[in-house]
């Protein structure tokens, strides 16, 4: 039982494939910021006149009291027409859904949603456009929409 000897060799790298990796690994990094900075930076303002909703490097929606023919709360789950089949822009990830979708009843939604269980707001627009809104704490959201009057409190 002796010991054997053995050599190793490295190969050498050549400029070429250091610029290859030094792309891949930069592009990779883009992808992730592309993806990871809208769920992050997502957000969605209320005022007396307007809902904003988007994030940089995201699609966003400006929605006036003037563009909208419908609002309503629903529940989702009770909705399946309301279910996106295709992602137009944005981004779709299992159990968050921000950007412009097309519906399984075959409108284009302006989606920003986190849960198919729960309530949502759903706001048909002049242009024959959904935005259907889901934020964390819903509860509150819809208390500040009755508070800046865009809904009336129920009863």
């Amino acid at each position: 039982m002796g010991s054997s000897t053995y050599y190793e060799f490295k190969l050498s790298t050549s400029t070429y494939a250091w610029i290859v990796l030094i792309v891949v690994c930069i592009t990779l990094i883009i992808v992730s910021l592309i993806i990871i900075l809208p769920v992050i930076l997502f957000k969605i303002r209320l005022d007396s006149e307007e809902i904003y909703a988007g994030a940089p490097l995201a699609p966003s929606i400006r929605v006036r009291k003037s563009d909208i023919v419908s609002m309503s709360f629903v529940n989702l789950s009770r909705h399946p027409e309301l279910r996106p089949t295709l992602r137009l822009l944005g981004v779709g990830l299992p159990g968050l859904k921000i950007g412009w979708f097309k519906l399984t009843n075959g409108s284009k939604a302006f989606l920003a949603i986190n849960t198919w269980d729960g309530e949502a707001l759903v706001v048909k627009l002049r242009s024959n456009t959904l935005v259907i809104l889901s934020p964390k704490n819903f509860n509150d959201f819809k208390s500040k929409l009755q508070l800046l009057g865009w809904v009336k409190p129920s009863s």
